[in-house]
């Protein structure tokens, strides 16, 4: 459930503008207009989990998330259980309040072992989509999609799919699927504009495992914005 969960807030947070004809470079470029308008963010995030899956239980979890640049983020789990997750530059940090105890990972490893693609702190950088992805344009129901087949065999990731509102320019759905072709993830996009920047601040996901269905929904409130975030909340040791 957590690769999952880590692989969607990966790719949810922060696309922007585009125009619908254009060569597909030209396209990305204008995909990070409002991303690159987001220096660093904070907020409060609910997320709450309803399984379909046998006893069908259902949780809420409450804590804070940060975000700068491409490469740093800190999310800060208060409740049921406290726990913090840093990423900054290749390297992610857990660490456990209570007793103080702190592991650290390769993000590069851990890509490789999840099939999570480096796109960057959930923007859609140009450089990488085009050397990670094939790309090509479809038209659905009025909008448009991005869709984006690893270059390299991925025993995990088959295609992402990203639905655009072509009347405001964001991505509205993104679609996950399996290397044998099967839906594996669908989440739909909501934002509000602060500061005049599109900023998320809800999404619905749908996600299909083994053992049934899980749904997942994730709230930001108390949104900041370009309030300068020391690198020091991101410091990993």
């Amino acid at each position: 459930m957590k690769k999952y969960i880590g692989i969607l807030i990966c790719l949810m947070i922060g696309l922007s503008a585009w125009a619908l004809d254009p060569a597909i470079e030209d396209i990305l470029a204008k995909v990070s207009t409002n991303q690159s308008l987001i220096k660093d963010m904070q907020a409060d995030i609910t997320t709450v989990i309803k399984s379909e899956m046998k006893g069908k239980m259902e949780s809420e979890q409450k804590g804070k998330i940060w975000i700068k640049g491409e490469d740093k983020s800190k999310i800060e789990m208060i409740k049921p259980v406290a726990q913090i997750t840093i990423t900054s530059g290749g390297k992610m940090m857990a660490v456990d309040p209570a007793t103080g105890q702190k592991m650290v990972q390769d993000l590069k490893k851990l890509r490789e072992k999840t099939g999570q693609p480096d796109l960057g702190q959930g923007s859609m950088d140009k450089k990488k989509m085009l050397d990670y992805f094939d790309l090509k344009l479809r038209n659905v129901s009025g909008n448009v999609v991005i869709e984006g087949k690893p270059k390299k065999a991925n025993k995990f990731l088959g295609r992402v799919d990203f639905t655009i509102d072509s009347n405001r320019y964001l991505p509205v759905k993104i679609e996950i699927y399996s290397s044998e072709g099967k839906l594996v993830s669908a989440t739909k996009i909501e934002y509000i504009k602060i500061k005049n920047i599109w900023v998320i601040s809800k999404s619905a996901s749908e996600i299909k495992l083994p053992a049934g269905k899980m749904k997942a929904e994730m709230r930001y409130d108390n949104i900041k914005l370009n309030e300068g975030i020391a690198d020091s909340v991101f410091k990993i040791e």
